[in-house]
């Protein structure tokens, strides 16, 4: 074929549209998959990153903490014990990301303030998970994170609290969510949340909880109490049946939370005014919107009077979601648990936050 022929069917070729779509899926589709792979990967990081920077703030808030409770406590040891509360952190965070491991690296220096030792503890910690096949095609096996999180002690900072925690206990927390029974995750969430408030408070003089549990009304309640077992037994024992309402649940804990016989039991023991909290829990719709209505008024009084209310939707649906985005103190304490790990995460995070009251976290 002459090269006039060759050039002649070239440019035939090219004037042929039959078949181009074909050509430009052959082209587009992998660049698709792999801007899909990659946004995966993103969203997986940013989720890793949220997670250690949690486990890295409970775990140098619960090291400062045994630092200046034990006196006789090492630097080396109180190191071994920061990574292993760490770990204890993120167990169940490492299978939840492809082949995640962690590296953290813990630093501990005593300064001595007119003869007073504050303890400054702090974490660096790089998370890395394996990247999803076709992101891998572009070259990078693996993304990694890196945290910080910086603590110190002082006795000046020191803060009391009492919290209330409204929960809810309805038919639909039988059901199961991810293999297990939200009812049944929501109990290992608030052991989780116990667990760090006993760690930032072991002489328990500074942290005070009480509980109340609802359905179609108001089905038990907890009164506050210095021994935080009381809570845990609490809730270890809550069944789930009937239906939502969560007016009186919630009221209970903003009257009780507020009361000034909660506000004495803190000045007679520790000499502090202290700070207030609601943790207010769902996982569905209040059966009537009266209740809807009934609880915001609730929780405008409540922020009014100062109290910090935390709220948790654990896979509620929209309504419900509203509500508690309605009656959380900001958008920074309205968590939208969609899975049994963002639920705990969710009570972790609010342990962290306030824990911040008893031991005072830097950065």
């Amino acid at each position: 074929m002459t090269k006039p022929s060759i050039m002649l069917k070239i440019s035939e070729l090219l004037r042929d549209k039959n078949g181009n779509f074909a050509m430009m899926a052959a082209l587009t589709v992998p660049v698709l998959f792999m801007a899909g792979s990659l946004a995966i990967d993103t969203t997986n990081a940013f989720s890793m990153k949220i997670r250690l920077q949690n486990a890295a703030d409970s775990a140098t808030l619960a090291t400062v903490t045994r630092l200046s409770q034990e006196k006789d406590l090492s630097i080396a040891d109180a190191k071994v014990f920061a990574a292993q509360f760490l770990r204890g952190q993120i167990e169940e965070d490492l299978s939840a990301f492809t082949d995640m491991s962690v590296n953290p690296t813990v630093t501990i220096t005593p300064v001595d303030d007119n003869g007073r030792t504050i303890w400054r503890v702090a974490i660096a910690l790089s998370g890395t998970q394996t990247l999803t096949p076709m992101a891998r095609l572009l070259g990078q096996d693996s993304l990694s994170v890196n945290v910080i999180s910086k603590s110190e002690s002082a006795a000046e900072s020191q803060g009391a609290f009492s919290m209330a925690l409204v929960l809810d206990r309805s038919g639909s927390m039988d059901w199961n969510l991810d293999g297990l029974k939200k009812i049944n995750v929501l109990k290992t969430a608030v052991g989780g949340l116990l667990d760090q408030f006993e760690t930032a408070d072991p002489t328990r003089k500074y942290v005070r909880l009480g509980a109340s549990s609802y359905h179609s009304y108001m089905s038990g309640k907890q009164n506050f109490d210095w021994n935080l077992k009381m809570v845990r037994d609490f809730v270890n024992a809550l069944p789930a049946s009937g239906g939502t309402d969560s007016t009186d649940a919630f009221k209970w804990g903003y009257t009780n939370v507020t009361d000034v016989k909660e506000v004495n039991q803190h000045k007679s023991k520790n000499g502090l005014v202290p700070q207030k909290f609601i943790v207010f829990m769902t996982d569905g719709d209040n059966n009537y919107r009266s209740a809807d209505t009934s609880t915001k008024k609730l929780c405008d009084q409540a922020k009014a009077d100062g109290v910090m209310v935390y709220t948790v939707a654990f896979a509620a649906p929209e309504r419900g979601k509203q509500l508690l985005s309605y009656c959380a103190s900001s958008s920074q304490h309205f968590f939208d648990a969609k899975s049994s790990a963002d639920l705990i995460s969710a009570f972790k995070n609010i342990g962290v936050q306030a824990s911040k009251v008893a031991s005072r976290l830097t950065e």
